[in-house]
């Protein structure tokens, strides 16, 4: 099973066709939802993988409202009953970090490969009248990897794009007016596929494929960045538990060059190795690179929770 996010005290994992429900303590899960447009076949991990199928990322919006992204496809069910289908036309789906949740209405961006570096849309999508229209369009990049809601203020978003040097950047975008703001880019220093936030810093783990990675910081008071450390590996995901512990896990897409390992800091300064993963024996070109998946609403539990993909304990 894999685990997809907290709320309310209980855990919610996706397994084959099905949320499953259980509280932290690890009682017996119970069905709390099946995706009828997934078949029973999905119950089996290496097609899943092969062909990006399954349940990729499950969210609560609140007490009613779930959403379910699956290859193709972002669903939206109000007390467990399908309200509305948003398709996805270019791509499978955005990564995991790619969408952010209101309580009528979804901003996203589409991620895809992108070889013709076609505009690149940001979309609010409201679930509730099944209604899409673009906030914001880039051009001359490949494709955004993230999309986060600002923790100091709802109505600010961070995005990031990439992949090319001049096409990496970490901006600031207004919901109201739709004004851009541009915090960094133009290097591969400014190539991220999450952030962590603070009241006074960003943090993130560059995911450099090819070059050498750090995590970095950058003072929103000062607007000074920094590299705090090298780390082995391109970054993919990060999280903050509720004790403010922060976590930065790297990805494995090169066998030969590196681990996955989840870094780990108690004050955003100093950053050790807390766990390291191998990937397992299955092909990148076809299952995918070995990487690490946190929780959603991580930061509501002390414990930290992770699913790992194509990596071994």
């Amino acid at each position: 099973m894999k685990k997809q996010m907290y709320f309310n005290d209980m855990i919610f994992l996706s397994h084959g066709n099905k949320i499953i429900i259980k509280d932290k303590e690890g009682s017996k899960g119970m069905k709390y939802l099946t995706i009828s447009e997934l078949g029973k076949i999905n119950y089996f991990n290496l097609y899943n993988r092969a062909l990006r199928h399954g349940i990729h990322n499950f969210y609560k919006i609140n007490s009613n409202i779930d959403c379910v992204i699956i290859k193709g496809k972002i669903l939206f069910y109000e007390n467990r009953n399908l309200i509305n289908t948003l398709e996805i036309n270019n791509g499978s789906r955005p990564l995991r970090k790619g969408v952010v949740y209101k309580e009528d209405y979804i901003i996203y961006s589409e991620y895809y490969g992108n070889k013709g570096r076609e505009p690149i849309h940001v979309y609010k999508y409201n679930y509730i009248n099944d209604k899409k229209e673009i906030v914001y369009t880039f051009n001359d990049i490949r494709h955004i990897h993230f999309i986060q809601e600002d923790i100091n203020n709802s109505n600010y978003l961070y995005i990031g794009t990439g992949d090319l040097d001049d096409e990496c950047g970490i901006y600031k975008f207004d919901l109201i007016n739709h004004i851009l703001q541009v915090i960094g880019g133009g290097s591969q220093m400014w190539r991220a596929v999450s952030l962590l936030q603070t009241n006074k810093f960003l943090y993130w783990g560059t995911d450099n494929p090819s070059g050498t990675n750090y995590i970095m910081r950058y003072n929103l008071e000062s607007n000074r960045v920094e590299k705090l450390q090298q780390i082995d590996g391109p970054a993919y995901y990060s999280a903050r538990a509720k004790s403010n512990e922060m976590y930065i896990a790297t990805t494995i897409e090169d066998r030969k060059r590196h681990k996955a390992i989840i870094y780990r800091t108690l004050d955003g300064q100093n950053w050790d190795k807390y766990l390291e993963f191998k990937k397992d024996a299955l092909h990148t070109k076809y299952f995918g690179y070995g990487l690490v998946e946190f929780i959603n609403n991580q930061e509501e539990l002390n414990e930290l929770m992770y699913n790992l993909i194509g990596l071994k304990e």
